[in-house]
């Protein structure tokens, strides 16, 4: 580049240069940028929502299998049930997590971050979601067993006379428990016998 040509570079920005105002408009004045609003739902909404599911369907498992007055009278039925109420909420919450970032993500990779790094991540993401649903149907499939356990155990064991009682009706034997079906039983035997007993003495006289 010769003189010429840089003289008529210099020349031309100088031109520029003087045609900036001094001042930009509005440079210094208070007035504050307004925030961008982002529909997301708090988290301690989060928090409350995973809590109200978990504990709906506890309400409807205990419910499914034992009554209300059992799970009104035993304490170790409402202190199990809140302890697996509140492990099935934290893992409702996990998954709700993970999905909000599975999407954050996505919207990211949409909007043209398409680093091989991006995709690693979403890929962990998912498979941690995964992860968390297999939890979680093998913690549901564990509560259930422990529900019919508890409701099998009452039968068998449980006191008072409408759980342990025995009744005959239409020379039929009714029981709940396999003590009192076992006396049931040895009853039912033994007045059959004392039955044929005296039926053979008639015959003889």
């Amino acid at each position: 580049m010769n003189n010429n040509q840089k003289n008529k570079v210099k020349d031309s920005l100088s031109e520029l240069l003087n045609e900036l105002p001094d001042e930009v408009p509005g440079l210094d004045s208070q007035q504050k940028l307004q925030r961008v609003h982002r529909d997301v739902v708090p988290q301690s909404s989060q928090l409350e929502k995973a809590k109200a599911k978990a504990k709906n369907v506890m309400n409807s498992l205990l419910k499914f299998y034992l009554s209300e007055e059992i799970i009104e009278e035993h304490e170790y039925i409402k202190a199990k049930s809140s302890i697996d109420e509140y492990a099935l909420s934290m893992l409702i919450r996990q998954m709700q997590n993970s999905e909000i970032a599975i999407t954050v993500l996505m919207d990211t990779i949409n909007e043209g971050d398409v680093s091989p790094r991006m995709f690693e991540v979403l890929s962990d993401l998912q498979r941690t979601l995964l992860d968390i649903i297999k939890s979680q149907t093998m913690y549901m499939v564990a509560i259930e067993e422990n529900a019919k356990k508890i409701s099998r155990d009452i039968d068998v064991y449980g006191d008072g006379s409408s759980s342990n009682s025995s009744k005959k009706k239409n020379k039929g034997v009714r029981s709940r428990g396999t003590k009192d079906l076992m006396k049931a039983l040895q009853e039912t035997i033994k007045e059959e016998e004392i039955q044929d007993v005296e039926s053979d003495n008639e015959n003889e006289e």
